[in-house]
This record gives C-alpha cells, structure tokens and sequence, in this order.
C-alpha cells in the first residue's frame, strides 16, 4: 500500500479504517492491472481524477473496488473515486518497473502525459489531490530521465578464460571424437554466449547513438531560430509560435523527454514568450494565429480517443471544423467549462501543447 494512501483519504475528509483501506488497496491494485492493458480503461481513470464526463463505461472500475469489498458504494461516492483514481494513476506511474506486464512502461507514460494534459480541464478537482498529480509528474520525469540515460556497455566479447578454451579446441586430438565433441560443444556454448553479449551491446550502443542524434537535432532546431514546418523565424509567427513550436519539438523528440526540460526548451526557443510572462492572452488567440493548412495536417494524425484530455488540440480540431469564430462555441459546448476566452501565457501553450503532442505520439506508438 502507498505510504500516503490513509492520507488522501483524510485530506478529503471521509472516514477510513485500516480494514478498509485494504480493502480499497486491493481495488487499487486489481486495476491498474487492467489499465496496463487497456487504454481506453487508463483514459477513463484520468477522466474520473479530472472529475470529466463519462466517455467508456465505468462499470468496470467499481467492480474493481467492489470485488475486494461489496459494502462499496457504487453511487454519491464521486470524490472517493477521484482519491482511488489518482491512486492508481499514482501506482501505475510509480511501480512500473517493479511489475511484469509488458505494457507497463507504456501505460505509466500515457497515464503521466494523459494526466498532464487534461490539468486545463480540472474544473472539478479537490485542490488536496494535487499531491497525487506531483507524484504522478515526478514518475513521468524519474521515467524520461532513466530512458535518457546513457547505458555503459562492454567490448570485450571474449574473456582470456574463453579464448583459452579455443586454443585447447585446436589442439584436441581429432582421433577422440567423445574429447572432441566435448570440446566442441563448450566452444560452441561459449560463441553463442558471445553474440548474446555482441546484441545486449550493440542495442546499448544504438541507445546512446538514438539520444545524441536527438540532441544534435534539438540543438540544430533551437539554433535556427526559425519553424521547420513553415520556415519562418518565430518573430514572424507571433501569436502562432508557441503551438507550432511545441509540436515541432514533439517530432524531435525520439527519446522520453521530460516535459521539465521540455519546458526549459521552448522557451530558449521562443525568447519573446519568455520576456512576456505576464503577457496572457485568451485560447482562441493561440488558435486562431496557426495557419490553416498547418492546422488541417496536425488535427488529421489526432487520435479521437484521447482529443478530450487533450484540451488544446481539441481546440484545434473544432477550428478546424468551422473557422476563426464558430469553433468556439462548439469548443466550449464539449469541454466541460473550459472557455476559449480563458487566458494562458504564452510559453504555459507551448509546455502544454508539447504534452499533449507526446501524448498523442505515444497512443500512436502504442496502437504499432
């Protein structure tokens, strides 16, 4: 059971015993095992925290908590079901690599990035929670920075132990095939070790190579000053340079990046978003400055799934569904309170949009 466990609960005011904070525990527990495998399932559990509309059953989810315990209330419980919600985001996140499921590392990535993303959308959310989203983010970033990390990896192939063991090969008496053969398959065994090691250590090489192409590229990016989609310098862009900067830097991203640096990042890119902090302007300005074809390109990769937690690229669809004034009403009869008129800095666009586009990339990864 999480340490903290007990305490969101009393952060929140409802009542709990130890009986039945194990009881809950065990739900907790039963399913993240079914959101590892399940994406639509880990979507809805990030919309319960959110305190979103239903969008797949949540049938499932109850029974969770009411496997472990019939006694669970199934209904005016909406608050607890943030608390366990959260606590499963949190589990998800923070105890992937201690699980054998293969889609763990991907489901704590989504379930961290899908989180961050819908945080414009958490009209409905007890501030005391937010101790569960800071540890979903400090695993989403414990997670980027592991995946970054450069791995050592040995050359050696064969010890001097090993290639004695050839030496006495050679010089085995052919005329004893039981000595011979014996010799032989210790050889053999011994080579098929080798290249065993040859692969652990070339796809640690490939690694390292994949994180340096990467940073060269990003350097490169931040270098020219300029967008790669449009080839304009972002002075030129104004108003559209956030958005646009932050899925381009997305399509620069080869390994996890923490959206920490990412953050660090855009605004090296976009220096006038940085001298301008307090500078906000409303949604529909961001939206409104991209150019339409850009817009029409990035909105048809969208994956339809995850467009409500995605509240700046939902934005961008429904722009792109009617145009520069009527998509806002449409944005805000589907966005749960979120008003298109709501003012955002411009380098928080860009950290935000940057999530949703990894997101978005991840789902894609995901379903390959």
């Amino acid at each position: 059971m999480h340490k903290n466990f007990g305490e969101w609960y009393r952060q929140v005011s409802i009542p709990c015993t130890d009986e039945s904070l194990q009881k809950r525990w065990a739900g907790v527990e039963n399913w993240v095992t079914t959101i590892q495998g399940d994406v639509a399932a880990l979507f809805e559990t990030v919309r319960i925290f959110r305190g979103l509309p239903e969008k797949t059953s949540r049938e499932a989810f109850l029974e969770a908590f009411r496997k472990p315990d019939a006694t669970f209330a199934q209904r005016d419980n909406a608050l607890e079901q943030q608390v366990l919600a959260g606590a499963a985001l949190v589990h998800c996140v923070g105890t992937h690599e201690k699980t054998d499921h293969e889609g763990s590392l991907r489901a704590a990535v989504l379930a961290a990035t899908a989180l961050e993303a819908s945080s414009l959308r958490a009209v409905d959310v007890n501030e005391t929670l937010d101790e569960q989203v800071g540890e979903v983010r400090a695993g989403l970033h414990t997670i980027a920075q592991e995946q970054r990390r450069r791995r050592p990896f040995e050359t050696t192939l064969l010890s001097s132990e090993e290639e004695n063991a050839f030496k006495k090969l050679i010089a085995t008496d052919v005329s004893d095939h039981n000595l011979l053969r014996e010799s032989f398959e210790k050889a053999f065994l011994t080579l098929l070790s080798a290249v065993n090691r040859s692969q652990s250590a070339l796809a640690t090489a490939a690694h390292g190579l994949r994180c340096a192409d990467e940073e060269t590229n990003i350097l490169w990016w931040l270098a020219g000053g300029s967008s790669k989609d449009l080839d304009k310098p972002w002075s030129a862009l104004k108003d559209a340079a956030p958005l646009i900067a932050a899925w381009e830097l997305a399509d620069l991203t080869d390994v996890a990046l923490g959206p920490q640096d990412a953050a660090a990042l855009l605004e090296r890119a976009l220096p006038e978003a940085k001298g301008n902090k307090n500078m906000e302007q409303a949604l529909y300005v961001y939206v409104n400055a991209v150019p339409d074809d850009w817009a029409k390109a990035r909105v048809a990769k969208l994956d339809a799934r995850a467009l409500d937690l995605a509240p700046l690229s939902l934005a961008l669809s429904k722009r792109v569904e009617g145009n520069s004034t009527s998509w806002q009403s449409f944005f805000e009869s589907v966005s749960s309170g979120l008003k298109a008129g709501t003012t955002l800095a411009p380098e928080r666009v860009a950290r935000l949009a940057y999530i949703e586009a990894m997101l978005f990339r991840t789902l894609a990864n995901v379903e390959s």
